[in-house]
């Protein structure tokens, strides 16, 4: 199973929905000084030379341009360091193109609301009637010591637990604050030197696709996260620093690590997994080439910022894009 693509792509969509994280106010468990919540010591951080996370160039063969760009959605005050360095081509742009405004729908209350109805359980049960026992009181016990524990909690439907369980891992097992990411950096830039900020998808899409998926799927997402806590805190370490770094093939690797207990899950189960990682990555893949691309065509210069995981690897943006055509180079900053 690859253990670090979760982190990557789902924890934009935690925060927005559940509207538990605000920037600078991530909570952490009581933990001796200079230790990080696994116990361990805090990695040096990396110079400014070693902040660069992949951009790339896009050219077309009639002058078309435009920037493409992957983000995290987790992060610390290193995402400070690369949003300096963008500045003069965020300046050069006529929009950012994020997944979506996720800054704006955090004040939209009503949004929200209506995008809770997905994640509610309807006929009268509650989650622990939905999960084994013994699964139901690790992750209640993880919600509790990251504070996502609420009146609401056990109402709220597999789908949505997973996402919660997710958020915990990362809460409590590092050090990254899931209020301060690079998408917020560049939305909120953006809205200061009133530059266009576009979706590329909408919230609305994204969580309809996060509550379509099975409750076996969901099963084994959060069985896989709550397995894995006691690396959690390194594995996102390890993403982290391949995603500051802009290696492209450190970041392919990293993403690609199989977990030991891969060899455990059934044909069932491998499947389910299968197509999750088909629907999240894939399929959304090329809706956002399509509207890269339209962009493109239209002589807009976007600065085309979505998740790095969607750039990366056999169908990934980098490979679509060019594979339309277009010249996309990585850009060294």
């Amino acid at each position: 199973m690859k253990k670090l693509a979760l982190s990557l792509i789902l924890a934009l969509l935690l925060t927005a929905l559940s509207g538990c994280v605000q920037p600078g106010t991530q909570p952490k468990p009581s933990e001796p000084a200079g230790t990080t919540p696994t116990g361990a010591a805090p990695a040096a951080p990396e110079t400014d030379d070693e902040v660069h996370p992949m951009l790339f160039h896009i050219t077309g063969p009639e002058g078309q341009e435009g920037w493409l760009f992957g983000t995290i959605h987790v992060g610390d005050q290193r995402i400070d360091t690369a949003l300096e360095k963008l500045k003069p081509v965020l300046n050069g742009c006529d929009a950012l193109a994020v997944e979506f405004d996720v800054v704006a729908y955090e004040k939209d209350y009503g949004a929200q609301l209506r995008a809770m109805g997905n994640f509610l359980l309807r006929d009268g049960t509650k989650i622990s009637d939905h999960m084994p026992a013994e699964t139901y009181e690790k992750a209640a016990a993880l919600l509790r010591e990251a504070g996502l524990s609420s009146m609401l909690t056990d109402s709220y439907n597999l789908a949505m637990w997973s996402q919660l369980v997710a958020q915990a891992a990362i809460l409590t097992r590092t050090d990254y604050d899931m209020g301060i990411s690079m998408d917020r950096s560049l939305i909120r830039y953006c809205y200061e030197k009133k530059i266009e900020v576009r979706d590329v998808e909408s919230a609305e899409f994204q969580y309809a696709l996060l509550a379509s998926f099975s409750d076996e799927l969901n099963l084994l997402l959060i069985d896989s996260t709550l397995n894995g806590l006691d690396t959690y805190g390194a594995d996102v370490d390890a993403l982290y620093g391949a995603w500051l770094s802009g290696d492209y093939d450190r970041i392919v690797g990293v993403l690609n690590e199989e977990s030991g207990g891969s060899d455990d899950l059934t044909e069932e189960q491998a499947a389910l997994l299968e197509d999750y990682y088909d629907q999240m990555l894939a399929r959304r893949n090329l809706g956002m080439r399509d509207k890269a691309v339209a962009w493109l065509e239209a002589g807009d210069k976007v600065f085309f910022a979505v998740g790095a995981a969607h750039l990366v690897d056999e169908g990934g943006l980098v490979e679509l894009l060019r594979a339309g055509g277009y010249t996309v180079e990585q850009i060294a900053y």
